[in-house]
């Protein structure tokens, strides 16, 4: 399975807390899968830090690192990604990160690990969630 962790799930899994669902958790760290973070989520990890609304201490300098740690891979936002974007269907909420791992999640693929509510009651084309806290 190719999993696109959100932020929240990132976060979470860098953090080693116990918010991550058993099952989540298993995926997340199965060899026989493939995990990724966004560098949408890096952003809003950045701006949330900056404007303190995030608390989490993230050392960027360091990610690298802990990313390969944690055997996750950063994926870029690009050129696919952003018509997807463009395509998506009117969201019933008005985040532009979320709408941003959305489209990535479908133009590649991916299973979107989330524990947005949100996102997990969609019923967008081709959008495959997986609750983070399950």
């Amino acid at each position: 399975m190719i999993l696109l962790l959100d932020t929240n799930a990132f976060i979470w899994s860098l953090a080693n807390t116990d918010k991550l669902g058993k099952r989540a958790l298993t995926d997340i760290s199965s060899n026989a899968n493939q995990v990724y973070v966004s560098s949408v989520s890096l952003l809003e990890c950045a701006i949330k830090i900056r404007t303190g609304k995030l608390k989490f201490s993230m050392n960027f300098s360091q990610v690298d690192a802990l990313l390969e740690d944690a055997n996750i891979q950063q994926i870029a936002f690009d050129a696919w990604a952003a018509e997807h974007y463009i395509k998506l269907p009117e969201l019933s909420w008005t985040d532009p990160f979320d709408a941003a791992l959305i489209a990535q999640a479908v133009a590649k693929h991916m299973t979107l690990v989330t524990s947005d509510s949100n996102i997990l009651k969609s019923t967008i084309a081709g959008l495959h969630t997986l609750d983070a806290q399950k």
